[in-house]
């Protein structure tokens, strides 16, 4: 992995901002948003620095040491708005800023000039997009077909109505650099190379895994609006986790109006999350980028080998946490879970049968051991 250190700038009403001395980004396949803090003492342009006390609009980017890129046209990190900023006076000036990015509008903010709420034979993205009145920007990279209604709670947030029928379809909305809502799964693209308990760029390889968030089997009972018969009235469906040996039964009421199969999914999808809360793969890594130069992405692949613990395959990059100080220098902080445990597809591997979630999110059968 060809560089270490970023050069890392924050541009506000087109001027550009060098000289971060403490650099700390955070994103998550499954978060919405991404925030970041930046601290620079006795910076040389305190005067501009006071432009950033309004909640202005900002972009960070970052380019690694040695590269060819001017200082603000390095490769996106966030594109968002000043949450917070600080100046603390001692022997030295301290300033310090903190935000998030364009989504968190969309996280915050209520959808107040639709009309109605509802929405008839319409994909997650259209709906999405009709409720982002903050226009932060919602895509997809996956095939979405339409749903048949959908009827948004006077108190949802834009994020809570889109995340509920997300979540029924066994998808995950997850924020961008530019500022805006991927509607996604993991498992479309990978990071080159591969990360070897070790050997470089690895520091330092944790592995968990934790039992208490499992169950036995997930149970979810419902009644649609309309109809009649078995798939329409008592509804019942159940999800079993073959790992879990003893009785851990989980009771879920739906969210809406949900068909039979959008049930079986809904469970599915609650298995699958829960053995991603549970068994985790943590690196620490001296850079912030693939052997390719890419900038660790949530939702990627990521070839990962610690023989002491029978690990060796593909798994998902769940969350990036980017840090850059006098005292760590430039690290990131990765965590990576079961492909099929963040929506993906089953991936290459050898693994020890522990790390594996059971079926994914589009088989027919039940969780496997």
């Amino acid at each position: 992995m060809p560089f270490v250190e970023e050069i890392v700038t924050l541009t506000v009403d087109g001027q550009v901002l060098i000289g971060w001395q403490d650099v700390s980004l955070d994103r998550s396949q499954e978060s919405a948003e991404i925030s970041f803090s930046l601290g620079a003492t006795n910076p040389s342009w305190s005067d501009a620095a006071k432009r950033l006390r309004h909640g202005k609009e900002i972009e960070i980017r970052t380019s690694a040491v040695g590269g060819r890129a001017r200082p603000g046209r390095g490769d996106l990190l966030c594109s968002g708005h000043i949450g917070g900023y600080g100046a603390k006076y001692a022997k030295t000036k301290q300033v310090t800023v903190d935000g998030k990015s364009k989504s968190a509008d969309a996280v915050d903010c209520h959808p107040v000039k639709h009309k109605t709420g509802r929405f008839e034979n319409k994909t997650l993205l259209e709906i999405a997009k009709e409720l982002d009145e903050v226009r932060c920007g919602f895509k997809t990279d996956q095939q979405l077909t339409k749903i048949p209604k959908v009827q948004r709670q006077p108190h949802d947030t834009i994020f809570q109505t889109v995340e509920r029928e997300a979540r029924r379809l066994g998808l995950m909305l997850s924020g961008q650099p530019d500022g805006s809502i991927n509607i996604t799964r993991a498992g479309t693209k990978r990071h080159a190379g591969a990360l070897i308990l070790g050997q470089s760029p690895v520091e330092e390889m944790d592995v968990k895994i934790k039992c208490g968030d499992k169950y036995s089997h997930y149970v979810a009972r419902g009644q649609r609006a309309r109809g009649v018969g078995k798939d329409n009235l008592r509804q019942e469906e159940t999800e079993r986790d073959p790992s879990v040996k003893r009785n851990r039964p989980l009771l879920i009421i739906p969210e809406g109006d949900w068909s039979k199969k959008e049930l079986k999914k809904r469970l599915r999808w609650e298995r699958l999350r829960r053995a991603s809360f549970g068994t985790t793969i943590s690196v620490k890594v001296a850079t912030w980028r693939d052997e390719a130069g890419q900038l660790w992405e949530p939702g990627r692949l990521m070839a990962i080998v610690n023989e002491e613990e029978d690990i060796d395959g593909d798994y998902a990059l769940q969350t990036a946490n980017l840090r850059q100080g006098q005292q760590e220098g430039t690290v990131a902080y990765l965590t990576f879970v079961d492909p099929k445990a963040a929506g993906g597809k089953e991936a290459t591997d050898k693994s020890d049968g522990v790390f594996d979630p059971g079926g994914g999110i589009d088989d027919d059968g039940e969780g496997e051991e």
